[in-house]
């Protein structure tokens, strides 16, 4: 037996199990940023459907929010009935800057549109190169005639 010496055995073990360690580290990073978009991505999915089924669905905050000074309107809502919408209401909203009463619902990056059965009748939100993350559709009556109401948001 000689001392101070080592085996090719032992340094070849050595080298493969920082190996092994090397592998599994990096896939696991790779796997919990794939985790962390797919959260964000799911949050701003939620944040989406939420937003559209109050604006849908809902009459708003007070009901005649439309006919009031903004800082009266607690929450905008588009709809006389569910999915039934208020061409008045969807009006008010075209009037505003950039539609700041949507400011409530607390959506940074998002792009609103609402078509009538042929045109394009309200436009909020902003236009960006970045990829969309979420895009929410419903259709809808508009004041009893077809349209559809798109949500974007991305971040």
């Amino acid at each position: 037996m000689m001392l101070g010496q080592v085996r090719i055995e032992f340094i070849l073990g050595i080298v493969i199990f920082g190996l092994v360690i090397f592998f599994i580290v990096s896939r696991t990073n790779v796997v919990l940023s794939r985790v962390l978009l797919e959260s964000k991505s799911d949050a701003l999915k939620a944040k989406a459907v939420n937003t559209m089924t109050i604006l849908v669905e809902d009459k708003g905050e007070p009901e005649n929010w439309y006919t009031l000074p903004d800082s009266s309107v607690k929450r905008v809502g588009l709809a006389n009935q569910p999915y039934n919408l208020s061409k008045e209401k969807i009006n008010r909203l075209s009037t505003l800057n950039n539609c700041t009463l949507l400011n409530n619902f607390d959506l940074k990056a998002y792009r609103l549109k609402i078509y009538n059965s042929t045109n394009l009748i309200l436009f909020c939100g902003f236009d960006s190169l970045e990829p969309v993350t979420a895009v929410v559709k419903k259709y809808v009556f508009i004041d009893n005639n077809f349209g559809n109401v798109t949500l974007e948001l991305w971040g």
